[in-house]
């Protein structure tokens, strides 16, 4: 039985007529009487009861015609589904970012999410480089990353593209009760003989690397007593009063106690950020759409 039949039998029972199903499917009425006879015989029952009155639907062909109706809507819910997530319309979209940058993703994916409702999102929150080993792994789509890249001096050969996106500067995050500053900026030497808590993810060269260089070439060595990947877990140390945590300043929105004072760190210390992907690889309509709007926010 091809769906061609179902067509056929759902239009003549819904038009009551076989020379008005003709018209409406726009072939002649004899092929149609006689598909509607194959159906019968294919299936063995009389769907369609005729007589010199007309016709009327039969009990077997009333539940024919139901089922048969809900088969030709599955069938065009399934064609709409898979050209809506063909244009990125719904779907399921994979995307990679470091805790660090999570503040950023609220605006973006609820400016995504207003024009696109029906597609749903699976997060990977991990550092940079295991971000870029998920996208080389085919397992998102886009990332978003703090730089250096830990594969930019390879770039061309894993065919990673990167749009910069924002500069973050580096702020300390002092406990409840310290009082090591009360202004918006607090100078690198003020922190020389502090317990610090510093954000260090796994690459080469990182936030981490940064600061410390500063710090050197300021005269000192950082007395740092945590490093972790993790900002949350770094400000949470912090508001416990272990140390002054140095994260970048857009971390401060994932948590900001009231007890939590931050200061910039001067001179500056920047921690770029940047929207990663796989150049020449299939990237779903969804994934366009939300680097488009990515890039037109920043």
């Amino acid at each position: 039985m091809d769906l061609k039949k179902l067509v056929y039998f759902v239009t003549i029972a819904e038009e009551g007529q076989i020379t008005r199903a003709a018209n409406r499917l726009h072939i002649a009425q004899p092929p149609l009487s006689m598909q509607l006879k194959s159906l019968e015989e294919e299936l063995g029952v009389v769907l369609i009861k005729r007589d010199k009155r007309g016709f009327e639907l039969t009990p077997a062909g009333l539940t024919f015609y139901k089922r048969a109706k809900e088969v030709l809507n599955a069938i065009n819910g399934m064609v709409t589904e898979v050209k809506e997530e063909q244009d990125g319309i719904r779907g399921k979209l994979s995307i990679g970012t470091v805790m660090s940058c999570v503040p950023y993703l609220p605006p973006l994916l609820k400016s995504f999410q207003k024009k696109y409702p029906d597609v749903s999102f699976q997060l990977w929150e991990e550092d940079s480089r295991r971000v870029e080993d998920l996208l080389q792994s085919k397992q998102i789509e886009l990332g978003i990353v703090r730089l250096p890249l830990q594969s930019q001096d390879i770039k061309n050969i894993n065919n990673l593209s990167m749009y910069p996106l924002q500069s973050d500067p580096l702020v300390a995050i002092q406990p409840p009760d310290w009082h090591i500053f009360k202004d918006k900026a607090i100078s690198i030497k003020e922190l020389e003989n502090h317990p610090l808590l510093v954000l260090h993810g796994q690459g080469d060269y990182s936030v981490f690397h940064k600061f410390v260089e500063t710090c050197n070439i300021h005269g000192f060595n950082p007395k740092i007593i945590c490093e972790s990947p993790d900002v949350a877990t770094l400000m949470k140390l912090a508001d416990s009063g272990i140390g002054i945590a140095i994260v970048p300043k857009v971390a401060v929105e994932l948590r900001l106690q009231e007890s939590l004072s931050c200061a910039e760190i001067m001179p500056h210390i920047n921690s770029d950020t940047a929207l990663i992907w796989i150049e020449n690889q299939y990237m779903s309509k969804a994934a366009q759409n939300l680097k488009e709007i990515i890039i037109n926010l920043f």
